[in-house]
C-alpha cells in the first residue's frame, strides 16, 4: 500500500537514493548525507517537541510504498518562516514618474527586495518519483501536508505560501537568473540555488542590492519569465490554484517564479474534510475514494481508500486501510473526497 508519514531516523540511506533521482531539479533535497540527515533530524526533533505556538519547526512527510519498503516521494512543511534565518523574495510594484514640460506620463515596473513572507507557513519539497506518478498519489502526497496541518493545527500560523519553480531552459538556464542573480553571486543559477539550500539565505543579504530594480532595464527574455513557473510545474500551480493559493506579485529572488500563498484555514482540502469515530471495519465500500489520515503527530499517516460513513458522523474502513494507518476501532479519522 502506498502511505504518507514523517520521516525517521533510519531512513536516510532510502532518502539518500530518492534525493538522487530528484536531482538536480530539487534543491531543497540535495544528494549530500550531511544535509539530509540534519533535515531528518530537524524534523523528528520538531515532531518530538510539545508545540502550543509555531516555531522553528520543519516536518518532513515521505510516501512509502509498504510492499517494498521504499520511499517513493517527499513533501515538506516550514511551519514558520523567518525564524532560521530570513526569508526574501521580491515584490513587483509599480512606479509613475511624470514630466510636465514634455507632458509625459510613464509607468514602469520595480522589483523590491521584501520579507513579506516571514511569518507564514511554507508547504515545500513535493517530490514523486517518476514510476508511482500515477493514481492519485500526487494529490495524496501533496494534500497530505495539509491534513497535518489541521490535525496539528496549533503548530502552525495563519497564513501558509508556496514557492513554484521558475522558468529555466533545457541547458538549465534561468533567464531571470541570468539578468540579475549573476552579476551579484558570482556563480550559476544552480550552484547559487543549491549554495541556498544546503547553507541557508544569509548570503542573500550579504550580497543582493537592496534598492529597487526597474524592470524595463532587464533583457526581454528576463522580463517574460516574471511570474512565470517552468514548464513542468505548470500543473503543481493548477493544484495550488485549487486548494486556494492566490498570486499576489511576489516572485522568487532566484528565478522569478511566482510565490503563492493563501490562509492555512481557508485550504479547499481542509475546509472539505471531515472527521469520524471508527467504528469497525468496512464490508462493502462504493466507488468514491478519499484521502484518509490518523494516528498522533509521531504516528501521522495518511493514503487513499474507500469509507463506509454512517448518518451519525462515524465511519468503517477497509482493513487494509486499518492496518496501514496503524489504527483501530474507537480512533478518529479525518478524511476528504480524493
Amino acid at each position: 500500500m502506498i502511505i504518507v508519514r514523517p520521516i525517521r531516523d533510519e531512513d536516510l540511506d532510502n532518502l539518500m537514493r530518492l534525493a538522487k533521482a530528484a536531482y538536480p531539479g530539487m534543491t531543497t533535497l540535495p544528494p549530500d548525507r550531511d544535509a539530509l540527515l540534519k533535515k531528518i533530524e530537524k524534523s523528528t526533533t520538531s515532531i518530538a517537541k510539545q508545540v502550543t505556538e509555531p516555531g522553528r519547526e520543519n516536518y518532513l512527510l515521505v510516501m512509502e510504498d509498504t510492499v517494498t519498503n521504499l520511499l517513493v516521494g517527499t513533501a515538506g512543511i516550514i511551519s514558520q518562516l523567518g525564524e532560521d534565518d530570513q526569508f526574501y523574495s521580491y515584490k513587483i510594484n509599480k512606479v509613475t514618474h511624470s514630466s510636465k514640460a514634455l507632458g509625459k506620463k510613464v509607468s514602469v515596473e520595480t522589483l523590491n527586495l521584501s520579507n513579506h513572507f516571514e511569518g507564514f507557513a511554507e508547504v515545500a519539497t513535493l517530490f514523486l518519483d517518476v514510476p508511482y506518478r500515477m493514481k492519485g498519489n500526487g494529490k495524496l502526497l501533496a494534500r497530505s501536508r495539509y491534513l497535518f496541518m489541521a490535525q496539528f493545527r496549533q503548530r502552525f500560523p495563519n497564513q501558509v505560501m508556496a514557492d513554484l519553480r521558475g522558468y529555466f531552459d533545457d541547458q538549465g538556464r534561468s533567464p531571470f537568473w541570468d539578468a540579475i542573480g549573476q552579476h551579484f553571486f558570482d556563480m550559476d543559477f544552480a550552484a547559487a540555488d543549491l549554495f541556498g539550500a544546503v547553507n541557508g539565505n544569509q548570503f542573500i543579504a550579504d550580497l543582493m542590492p537592496k534598492q529597487p530594480i526597474y524592470v524595463n532595464l532587464l533583457s526581454k527574455e528576463a522580463r517574460d519569465v516574471i511570474g512565470r513557473p517552468n514548464d513542468q510545474g505548470k500543473a503543481a500551480l493548477a493544484m495550488l490554484e485549487k486548494e486556494g493559493f492566490l498570486w499576489r506579485g511576489q516572485i522568487d529572488i532566484f528565478d522569478g517564479a511566482p510565490s503563492v500563498d493563501t490562509f492555512i484555514d481557508h485550504l479547499e482540502t481542509i475546509q472539505c474534510s471531515a472527521v469520524g469515530n471508527i467504528v469497525g471495519q468496512a464490508s462493502q465500500c462504493d466507488d468514491t475514494q478519499y484521502l484518509v489520515c490518523g494516528g498522533d503527530i509521531a504516528s501521522f499517516a495518511a493514503c487513499i481508500s474507500g469509507i463506509e460513513i454512517a448518518v451519525d458522523g462515524s465511519v468503517k474502513l477497509p482493513s487494509e486501510t486499518l492496518n496501514a494507518l496503524a489504527l483501530t476501532e474507537g480512533d478518529s479519522v479525518r478524511y476528504v473526497k480524493l
